[in-house]
């Protein structure tokens, strides 16, 4: 699934770069200014760029916006996988204790203790 992601990604990739590439002349060759005025401060104007700054810019801040939307939710939902995590390991220890308390009510040997055999057995039939 990776190497697929990473081949669909540099097609994308490769195909922005040849349409940038074919069109140098409108990415590179035109420049543009950006002004912002808000009513309380004065006028900002940008100084003038190529508009691939721009693209790239407002592409970056886009990604940024997106992180910051998804954080929260990856946040949450790592410690939710903690807290599972945590749980499952208790009711494991649980479940061995009760594995452990069961074979000694039935004079089995221990879960976890290897089989005795002949040999070792204190106890040897014949």
């Amino acid at each position: 699934m990776n190497k697929t992601k990473l081949v669909i990604w540099l097609i994308i990739l490769g195909l922005i770069g040849l349409a940038v590439y074919q069109n140098q002349e409108h990415f590179l060759g035109s420049s543009q200014s950006l002004r912002l005025n808000l009513g309380l401060l004065p006028e900002y104007r940008s100084p003038e760029l190529p508009l691939v700054v721009f693209y790239v810019a407002f592409f970056v801040f886009g990604l940024l916006v997106d992180f910051g939307f998804a954080l929260p939710d990856k946040l949450r939902k790592r410690r939710a996988l903690k807290q599972l995590s945590t749980v499952a390991d208790e009711r494991e220890n649980q479940l061995n204790a009760l594995r452990v308390e069961v074979a000694r009510l039935k004079g089995e040997p221990l879960p976890g203790d290897p089989p005795e055999s002949s040999f070792t057995s204190s106890t040897q039939t014949r």
